[in-house]
């Protein structure tokens, strides 16, 4: 049998993505919280504040959510495990993108300095939040279906399709064969 997959919609995955980054948000922020770490989304708008560090993790993570939906969600077909081994390295994307480059710009901290961001400890958050990001992409995001060429059935025996004769382009006009009969 052969297998058809559809694409899905830029759309359909974008918004999944971003469901997807708001759970991993979560999990996200309150790693970073325990950690001590959540400070520096703070300092993204200027405050210093808790409440404004976890509104502001959970728009990037949102964001993030939504660039992995519209760029790597089509390559999970709505499978756990790979879309586990997908998060793990959309996890150390967003851990070297965030963590090591945009923050410490924002902040007072060194541009990938791995003591400033938090070290590994830090890195194995952010890989639970890509793995956390595309699982629940996996589970709630869009659905493939698999499309199947239909077979006739004959009796009890399975016929393979019909094969059709295509029509020529270069079909004569109603109007050539009446003059051809008046001929």
């Amino acid at each position: 049998m052969s297998e058809y997959t559809p694409q899905v919609n830029l759309v359909s995955r974008t918004g999944a993505g971003v469901v997807g980054g708001v759970a991993g948000g979560l999990f996200l922020a309150l790693a970073l919280q325990i950690t001590s770490h959540i400070k520096p989304y703070a300092q993204l708008v200027g405050e210093v504040e808790a409440s404004t560090a976890w509104v502001m993790v959970l728009m990037v993570a949102g964001a993030a959510g939504g660039l992995f939906g519209a760029f790597v969600g089509k390559f999970i077909r709505g499978q756990i495990v790979p879309a586990v081994g997908v998060g793990l390295v959309w996890g150390m994307i967003t851990w070297l993108v965030l963590a090591m480059l945009i923050l410490p710009l924002f902040g007072d901290g060194a541009v990938f300095g791995i003591k400033d961001a938090g070290g590994i400890v830090i890195l194995g958050v952010y890989v639970v939040f890509g793995v956390i990001t595309s699982i629940v992409y996996a589970i709630a995001g869009p659905r493939r279906r698999h499309h199947y060429r239909r077979r006739r059935e004959v009796g009890f025996v399975m016929a393979m399709p019909s094969i059709r004769r295509r029509r020529s382009r270069s079909r004569r006009s109603d109007e050539d064969l009446v003059e051809e009969l008046e001929d």
